[in-house]
């Protein structure tokens, strides 16, 4: 990346941001991300003995859920929308590489994102903090490691969205998520499977998606365990690894594509 690419990527952030604020329907899903948790406080005082747990657990499905919802929304239409909207061709005519587009593209969904999980993760923790909730060291990790995931799925998106349509961007995104919070499940199914073509199928999807448990540690934030510094720092190699592999991929992907 040489001093040219930087304020060109800037710029394509900045408009990313630009045009996501004046999106209503990323101010709905920040509002209503927002409404949830309130809504937890409700469910929190029909539980008898665990009111605590309940808004912890709730916050954080609706940091997990609302994550994937807005990068499903973003990422489908990143590159598609400039393609409608020609604009595409404008920016490559001039001194803008393919590889500062997409990376313009990559940051201004993490501005974006970044401003959302901010916006709910303050909501949810004054919330938390009101009904005098302890908070360990684990929760704030646990909240970092979620912002982490919205990120490692904006690379994700990017690299579906750099060859497939939005619908099937859309599939593959929601599939790599759901399957890769189950990514042990894979592996534990993998060795007791009955056929030699099931174990590689399950193998083959055990490899090649991010294992997304290894940045869940939300019930250790909710039951106060504790964990060791050296599981945390692998979950810290497996974001910034599949992260970059997502964007070189994608990278690649879009170098070869033909857009005329």
């Amino acid at each position: 990346m040489n001093a040219i690419m930087i304020p060109q990527i800037k710029a394509l952030a900045v408009n990313v941001w630009r045009e996501a604020v004046r999106d209503r329907l990323v101010l709905l899903l920040v509002g209503s991300g927002i409404l949830m948790m309130l809504v937890s406080l409700v469910f929190g005082q029909m539980m008898v003995g665990g009111r605590e747990r309940v808004l912890q657990d709730m916050g954080f499905w609706v940091l997990g859920i609302w994550g994937l919802i807005a990068v499903l929304y973003l990422g489908a239409g990143v590159i598609k929308h400039e393609l409608q909207r020609k604009t595409v061709y404008l920016v490559l005519s001039r001194p803008v590489g393919r590889t500062t587009f997409l990376l313009g593209k990559y940051f201004g969904m993490v501005l974006v994102l970044m401003s959302a999980f901010g916006l709910l993760a303050a909501a949810w923790l004054l919330i938390v903090a009101s009904r005098g909730i302890h908070l360990n060291p684990m929760h704030f990790w646990a909240l970092g490691f979620i912002l982490g995931e919205w990120l490692l799925l904006a690379a994700v998106s990017l690299f579906f969205a750099s060859f497939t349509s939005p619908l099937l961007h859309n599939f593959f995104l929601i599939s790599v998520s759901f399957l890769g919070h189950w990514s042990n499940e894979l592996k534990i199914f993998a060795d007791n499977a009955k056929t030699a073509a099931l174990e590689t199928l399950l193998n083959t999807l055990y490899y090649l998606l991010p294992n997304l448990e290894a940045l869940n540690f939300r019930e250790a934030a909710v039951y106060g365990d504790v964990v060791s510094h050296a599981i945390l720092w692998q979950g810290v190699v497996v974001l910034l690894g599949w992260t970059a592999t997502a964007l070189v991929a994608a990278n690649l992907i879009f170098l070869q594509r033909r857009l005329l």
